[in-house]
């Protein structure tokens, strides 16, 4: 009997000890989950960008930017110029193939300071509001185009012109990153000479869609507006309103003409202020949401 007994107990020990090695492995995988879930998950925990959740980092990775993820460095139809997940991920910006929060926030931050500064030099903000003085119907809802919109966010309130870009933040090197990073809880991170400066002697670098000095042309997709690669690239995007819609929704009314021909008048002077007032490469497209 004490011999049976002691197997008993420790046997009872035994299934006790690794009862408690299966609630420890639990907890650590439960854990490493949950980590996992608020790096790749998308959330705003900087008060100073309140924003953050709109754009998500999931809609940089569609929608802002080329998709990405089968062919990097090739050109596929509709993802001419993917993001490279594996430079970020060796900058701490992706994980398992996915940007995470950090990639959003630092782009959100980096357009917030370059944005301003370009639609200021390229004078955008005078030819959108003569766009909205003729009556021009600018996009709303859903059909407002990603950029433009993030553009609204970085604090433009132009609703037809909007820099059209893609930003690389896997370009920058990991201190400049970090600098980023560092000042994301400051409200007036924008006037911050540190990241201006950064923005500065990086820009010509994180706009291009094909990491090369070459002078070449390229394009954001199969769509065939084409451009140099180093270029400042300008979208106007209109909508057409009701009214220059005949009723039976098969033709256009004198409304839609006169408009068009307003538009056309912007762009004409589009063409000849915007060369004149950057000095590299720039193109202007027109689109219609």
């Amino acid at each position: 009997m004490p011999y049976s007994f002691a197997l008993w107990k420790e046997s009872l020990m035994a299934r006790r000890r690794r009862v408690i090695v299966l609630v420890i492995a639990l907890a650590v995988m439960v854990s490493g989950f949950a980590y996992l879930i608020g790096v790749v998950m998308p959330k705003n925990d900087r008060p100073a960008l309140d924003w953050l959740d709109r754009p998500t980092a999931d809609m940089i990775q569609t929608r802002s930017q080329p998709r990405y993820g089968t062919a990097h460095g090739q050109l596929v139809p509709g993802d001419m110029n993917p993001i490279s997940t594996d430079a970020a991920a060796s900058k701490g910006l992706a994980l398992f193939g996915h940007l995470d929060r950090d990639y959003a926030l630092v782009q959100n931050m980096y357009r917030a300071i370059l944005f301003p500064r370009l639609v200021d030099t390229l004078g955008l903000g005078a030819f959108d509001q003569e766009l909205a003085d003729d009556g021009i119907v600018a996009a709303s809802g859903d059909d407002v185009p990603f950029n433009l919109y993030a553009q609204q966010c970085a604090g433009l309130p132009l609703k037809y012109l909007y820099i059209r870009n893609n930003l690389y933040m896997e370009r920058l090197d990991q201190d400049q990153i970090n600098a980023f990073l560092t000042h994301a809880d400051d409200p007036g991170f924008a006037s911050n000479p540190e990241l201006d400066q950064i923005v500065t002697d990086t820009y010509p670098r994180v706009i291009r869609p094909l990491d090369t000095d070459i002078e070449i042309q390229t394009g954001f997709d199969a769509s065939g507006f084409l451009f140099y690669n180093d270029a400042v690239v300008v979208y106007l995007v209109t909508s057409i309103g009701k009214d220059e819609v005949t009723p039976d929704g098969k033709g256009y009314t004198p409304v839609y003409q006169q408009r068009l021909n307003l538009v056309k008048g912007v762009i004409d002077k589009l063409n000849v202020a915007l060369p004149a007032t950057w000095p590299g490469h720039i193109s202007l497209f027109q689109t219609y949401a």
